[in-house]
């Protein structure tokens, strides 16, 4: 099985959608969505080539959707490294 990190900002960004997430929507809810967000990472480790190719805001980048809150990844030394982890409504280029 493959591997990912994550970057100090997509922790960041992880710790915020969580505090958010128990904020809006109860404890349950949050934990059950950051549960299948580090699913998903678990996935894109397996399978880097995932998501749409997102070389027009830094080479090598690539996004993948999940739900709200895309992923922004570039394998990285055998590992995919979690860059950003934004809201939908956010701009991926004012981010990096």
């Amino acid at each position: 099985m493959a591997a990912y990190r994550l970057s100090a900002k997509a922790d960041a960004d992880i710790d915020a959608i969580y505090e958010y997430s128990i904020l809006n929507f109860g404890l349950a809810t949050a934990s059950t969505y950051i549960d299948e967000l580090f699913a998903r990472f678990d996935l894109l480790a397996d399978n880097p080539g995932w998501g749409n190719d997102y070389t027009h805001i830094a080479p090598g980048l690539r996004r993948y959707e999940h739900t709200r809150h895309p992923s922004i990844t570039r394998f990285d030394t055998g590992d995919v490294l979690i860059i950003r982890v934004l809201g939908g409504r956010q701009d991926p280029a004012r981010h990096f």
